[in-house]
C-alpha cells in the first residue's frame, strides 16, 4: 500500500467529468446490473429472513414501529421505515422491498470512490476501489441486496463517519458540527448493527487525535449527536430493560482460540471469494495463491506504515496518513470477531461484511504503490479476477435453483407462494401454520389477506396470536420433505384432513382435531 502523502483532491476535482469519474460510473452501471440480476433470478428469491424485514415495512404503514429486526434487540429497523416509504407508492413485491438495498449499495460505492480518492491521493485509485467493490466478491455483492436488517446501514453511516473523521480540523469554525456529524453517524451505525465498530474504532482514533488541544470544546458536541443517533437504542432500552433477550437464543460453546480458527478457515477465503466453485474458475486462481497474496500484502503493508499506525493508536497525528485507518481496521478485526461467541457460524462471512470497502480501498491502495505499464496490468488483473469469481458464482447459484434451503434440506420456492395465499383465500382458509423457512415469506405475500404463525421462531407474536387462536388453521409445507413430515404427523396422530398440492408447496385445511403447534417451552 502507498507510502506516499495523500494530498487532499478539491471537491470540485473530485466530480469533474474525466476518466476517474466515468470509471466510477461505468463500475456502479456494471455492478447494479448484477445485482438486478441476483434479484430477478433464482440466485436470491425472497427468503424467510428477508421477509421479517417485509412484514415490518408493512406492519410500518399500519401504525407499527419497530426499534429492531423482529424480536431481537440487535440490528436496527431504519432501512424498514425506508421500505415501508417504498410499499407507499409500489407494490409489495421481494424486488421494491430491496430496491432500499440497491440505494444503499449505490451510495456506499460512491463513498469508496470518495474514501478510496482520499486515502490513496488518486482520484484513479479511487476509481479502481470502486470497481472492485461493484464487482466483487460474490458475498458482498449477494449479502448487501438481502435485506437482512441493519447490514447496509451500518456500513453506510460507518463510513460517513470515517469521512468526517478524515475532514476533521480542530481550528476550522466547522469543527464543532463535524463533531457531532461524527457523533450522529456513530450512533446510528451502532444501532443498526454492532459490525460497523470495524469501522467506527479506526475512525474515533483519528477524530480523537486531530481534536487534541480542543477536546473540551469538540467532545459536547461529538457527545450530543452520538445521543441523538442512539436515541432508537436508548428509548427500547428503557423500555424493555438495559439487558433485554437478544432473540436469537444463546450460541453453542466456543472458545476464543477456536473462533479465532474459524476466522482463517475457512471465513477468510470465503470473505474473498475464493474458492471459486466452479473447477476451471478454482484451477486459474487458486485459492491458497490468493490468500498468501492477501495477508502476504496486508503484513507487508503494516510494516511500512507501523510508525504511522502506532501514531494512531498513540492519537498522535505525525506520521499518520488516511490509509492506516485501513490498517487499523484489518488489524483489530480478529480480536474483535473471535471475542464475540455469535462469530462460531462460519457457513458464511457475515460477521465481517462491513469490511468489504476498506477490501477494495486496501487493494487498490497496493496496486498503486506500482507506477506505469505494471500498475495498469496489475489493475486490469485484479478486475477481471474480482468479477470472475462474482459471475463464476453467480452461474453456479443459478444453476443450482438459488442458495436457500429449507430446514429439511429442500429450496424453499417462495415465487409460488402468492398462489398459495390465493387458495387458501379459495378454501375459506384465513390462518395457517408453516415452518420458520414458509411461514414469514406467506405472511409477506399474504400480508392483510391472511395470518400465519412459525412453528419455531417467532419474530410476530400478535399474527401468531391470531392463528393460535383460529378454530381451523391450515398448515403449509414444502414438497416433498415438509409435506411429507406434516402428512405423517397427522396420520400418526388419528387427524383427518384435505391436502392439496400448489405449486411446490401443500396446502392441508380441514384438519379435525385441529392441529396447534406445541407451546414455547
Amino acid at each position: 500500500m502507498t507510502t506516499q502523502a495523500a494530498p487532499a483532491t478539491p471537491p470540485r476535482d473530485l466530480w469533474r467529468l474525466d476518466g476517474p469519474l466515468i470509471a466510477v460510473i461505468v463500475a456502479i452501471l456494471l455492478g447494479t446490473a448484477a445485482r438486478l440480476v441476483m434479484l430477478t433470478t433464482n440466485i436470491a428469491r425472497l427468503e424467510s429472513d428477508e421477509a421479517v424485514t417485509g412484514i415490518m415495512a408493512q406492519r410500518i404503514l399500519d401504525g407499527d414501529f419497530p426499534a429492531y429486526f423482529g424480536i431481537q434487540s440487535y440490528q436496527g429497523a431504519l432501512e424498514q421505515y425506508l421500505q415501508a416509504a417504498v410499499f407507499a407508492v409500489l407494490p409489495d413485491t421481494p424486488l421494491t422491498l430491496r430496491l432500499v438495498q440497491v440505494g444503499f449499495i449505490i451510495a456506499i460505492a460512491v463513498l469508496v470512490y470518495v474514501l478510496g480518492t482520499r486515502m490513496t491521493g488518486s482520484r484513479w485509485a479511487g476509481a479502481l476501489a470502486t470497481g472492485l467493490y461493484c464487482l466483487g466478491p460474490y458475498y458482498s455483492v449477494i449479502k448487501g441486496i438481502r435485506s437482512h436488517g441493519g447490514y447496509d446501514g451500518a456500513l453506510l453511516f460507518g463510513l460517513l463517519a470515517v469521512l468526517v473523521a478524515l475532514g476533521l480540523r480542530r481550528q476550522s469554525a466547522r469543527a464543532p458540527w463535524m463533531a457531532a456529524a461524527l457523533g450522529l453517524f456513530t450512533g446510528l451505525a451502532i444501532w443498526e448493527n454492532y459490525l460497523s465498530a470495524y469501522l467506527l474504532i479506526p475512525a474515533a482514533l483519528w477524530a480523537l487525535a486531530s481534536a487534541r488541544g480542543s477536546l473540551r470544546r469538540l467532545l459536547p458536541w461529538g457527545i450530543g449527536g452520538l445521543i441523538v443517533g442512539l436515541l432508537p437504542v436508548i428509548g427500547f432500552r428503557l423500555a424493555n430493560g438495559l439487558n433485554p433477550p437478544s432473540g436469537t437464543g444463546t450460541p453453542p460453546p466456543t472458545t476464543f482460540s477456536e473462533r479465532m480458527d474459524l476466522l482463517f478457515s475457512p471465513v477468510l477465503g470465503r470473505f474473498l471469494g475464493v474458492p471459486s466453485p466452479e473447477p476451471w474458475v478454482a484451477r486459474f486462481i487458486p485459492a491458497a495463491l490468493v490468500l498468501l497474496i492477501a495477508l502476504g500484502t496486508l503484513g507487508a503493508a503494516i510494516w511500512v506504515r507501523r510508525w504511522g499506525i502506532w501514531d494512531m493508536a498513540t492519537l498522535r497525528t505525525g506520521r499518520r496518513k488516511p490509509i492506516d485507518i485501513v490498517l487499523v481496521a484489518f488489524i483489530i478485526t480478529p480480536f474483535i470477531y473471535a471475542a464475540s461467541t455469535y462469530t462460531w457460524f462460519a457457513g458464511e462471512p457475515r460477521y465481517l461484511f462491513t469490511l468489504y470497502p476498506f477490501l477494495a480501498i486496501g487493494i487498490a491502495a497496493a496496486v498503486f504503490t506500482l507506477h506505469g505499464t505494471p500498475r495498469l496490468v496489475l489493475a486490469i488483473v485484479t478486475l477481471a479476477v474480482s468479477a470472475t469469481l462474482l459471475v463464476s458464482n453467480m452461474r453456479v447459484v443459478y444453476a443450482g435453483g438459488g442458495e436457500i434451503s429449507a430446514a429439511d434440506g429442500g429450496l424453499i420456492h417462495t415465487e409460488d407462494l402468492p398462489q398459495v395465499v390465493d387458495v387458501l383465500q379459495e378454501m375459506g382458509a384465513d390462518t395457517a401454520y408453516a415452518d420458520y423457512w414458509v411461514a414469514n415469506p406467506l405472511q409477506f405475500f399474504g400480508r392483510d389477506r391472511i395470518y400465519v404463525a412459525s412453528t419455531s421462531i417467532d419474530h410476530f407474536p400478535s399474527l401468531s396470536a391470531v392463528v393460535d387462536a383460529d378454530a381451523n388453521p391450515a398448515i403449509v409445507s414444502t414438497v416433498p420433505g415438509g409435506a411429507d413430515g406434516a402428512r405423517q404427523m397427522l396420520t400418526a396422530s388419528g387427524r383427518t384432513f384435505t391436502e392439496t398440492p400448489v405449486g411446490r408447496f401443500v396446502v392441508f385445511t380441514d384438519i379435525q382435531p385441529p392441529w396447534r403447534r406445541p407451546a414455547a417451552g
